[in-house]
């Protein structure tokens, strides 16, 4: 049963929206930075080593379990981190929509879900009450995104479906570090360092052309 429950929470077809924002991808791919497959395999790896890896991933690890007042920490703490308001709003849009559609499938157990925001605590405060293992929640929550990100770059750029997957396939160490690192931080771990990202990020709603909203 947590499994079902896991697989279902973590598919990119859960209506929560998140297939709609690129976290970046786009304005790279526009602009030419992100060209090959070994630039994707790039961008993958870098996002979960400075990136999403070192700040939401933990934040979803710490998220499972938590009692209420840690999950507001958690949420503040999620909106000094993201500078840039776009993926900001891009992560609570997804949060309350995540929180939406698992009340409609499992309204007695999320009901006594603490308050949440951002898709993180969401995510992680959400397994936690569905009875799936920690380890388990962290990972497919970083199985998600990347798997997401890989799916996003067939639509942007010139890489099949096969490719892309091979891309999500290369970042497994990088995978399997973050995942390591998040199940051990502390709230004081939660760091990002990814200036390119942030301006790709802020440059994206100038775009002639878009296919995602971030």
């Amino acid at each position: 049963m947590n499994l079902l429950r896991l697989l279902q929470l973590s598919d990119s077809a859960f209506p929560t929206g998140a297939y709609a924002f690129s976290d970046g991808l786009e304005t790279l791919t526009a602009h030419g930075a992100v060209r090959s497959p070994a630039d994707l395999r790039a961008f993958l790896a870098g996002q979960l080593t400075h990136g999403w890896g070192a700040q939401d991933v933990p934040a979803c690890a710490l998220a499972w379990r938590a009692d209420a007042a840690a999950l507001a920490d958690l949420d503040a703490l999620l909106d000094d981190l993201k500078l840039v308001p776009g993926p900001r709003g891009a992560s609570v849009r997804v949060g309350a929509n995540l929180r939406r559609a698992a009340a409609h499938l499992w309204p007695e157990v999320v009901a006594a879900v603490p308050v949440t925001r951002h898709h993180a605590t969401t995510f992680g405060a959400l397994a936690a009450a569905l009875d799936v293992p920690r380890a388990e929640t962290v990972t497919a929550f970083v199985s998600g995104w990347l798997l997401g990100r890989a799916t996003s770059a067939t639509r942007l750029m010139r890489v099949g479906g096969l490719d892309a997957q091979g891309c999500a396939a290369a970042c497994e160490d990088a995978a399997r570090a973050c995942i390591h690192a998040a199940l051990h931080a502390t709230p004081d771990d939660l760091a990002t360092f990814t200036p390119l990202l942030d301006l790709a990020a802020s440059e994206q709603p100038m775009l002639d052309a878009r296919l995602f909203q971030t």
